[in-house]
């Protein structure tokens, strides 16, 4: 799926479909598309000291969430980008209901495995939970490592698999057939980094963590479960359940985890 209109279509036709996108915002928090939502995020921003009006890209951006709040935080010109036309045109309703952003926060519908920048544009380089879409993660962290300023940050999460092959089970090895995950794990991060370019960086195992929000999310939506019905399926009740307790079963098992990743150029 190299293409990047054939894999548009896989997301926006699949797992990021209308219906799709729209619940995972009701489990996430609005404008929220990845892991924990508004709880977790202000826990990974802080791991970036950026100065006074920052410039910052924000890749696989969904919703807009971490966007909007790193330009409201921050005082920062956030770039967002992502290759879901579904999530896209989401974020920019979000962005109308939010115009003292309008002159800060911009979106693009883009493959940013050829997004192009100029060197040194960027003081923070950011994404959550994106890249287990990218099969070559050194080409596309290299042009990063480019596109940041020196002292620049680059701060992601990201599911991982976990470093025993021999663990994973029949029903992992078809969930990332499915969903066209490419996931690597800790130790193939950590080269991935050092081949890009990075020398001062970090990969946290988040695994617990992950572990907790999980928890916490599943039992929001099952003690809301009739206000989730109102606006959903019991079909969407039942994937969201089973999806979450899938990831907190594999979390146990060892075979699917969590990272966050500040690296510094």
């Amino acid at each position: 799926m190299s293409d990047s209109k054939s894999f548009q279509e896989f997301l926006d036709n699949g797992q990021y479909s209308k219906n799709g996108v729209e619940r995972y915002e009701w489990i996430f928090g609005e404008t929220f598309l990845s892991s924990g939502g508004m709880a977790i995020t202000p826990k990974v921003l802080r791991h970036a000291d950026l100065g006074s009006n920052p410039k910052v890209l924000d890749i696989g951006s969904g919703l807009g969430g971490h966007s909007f709040l790193i330009a409201d935080n921050f005082d920062a010109e956030v770039i967002g980008i992502d290759l879901s036309v579904n999530m896209m045109d989401i974020a920019n309703k979000h962005l109308e209901n939010r115009p003292h952003l309008k002159d800060r926060v911009s979106f693009r519908i883009e493959d940013y495995t050829k997004s192009d920048f100029p060197a040194g544009t960027f003081d923070m380089v950011y994404s959550r939970d994106s890249f287990i879409h990218i099969t070559d993660k050194v080409s596309l962290f290299k042009n990063i490592y480019k596109w940041l300023k020196p002292g620049g940050y680059f701060l992601f999460t990201d599911y991982v698999r976990g470093e025993d092959e021999t663990k994973y089970s029949t029903e992992f090895r078809e969930y990332l057939k499915k969903r066209g995950y490419n996931m690597s794990t800790i130790t193939e991060y950590k080269k991935i980094l050092k081949s890009a370019g990075f020398r001062d960086f970090e990969v946290k195992d988040w695994g617990v963590e992950w572990k907790n929000i999980l928890q916490v999310e599943v039992n929001r939506l099952r003690s809301s479960k009739q206000v989730f019905l109102r606006r959903f399926s019991r079909q969407d009740f039942d994937d969201l359940e089973s999806g979450w307790l899938n990831k907190i079963r594999r979390v146990d098992d060892g075979v699917q985890g969590w990272v966050l990743t500040f690296a510094r150029k």
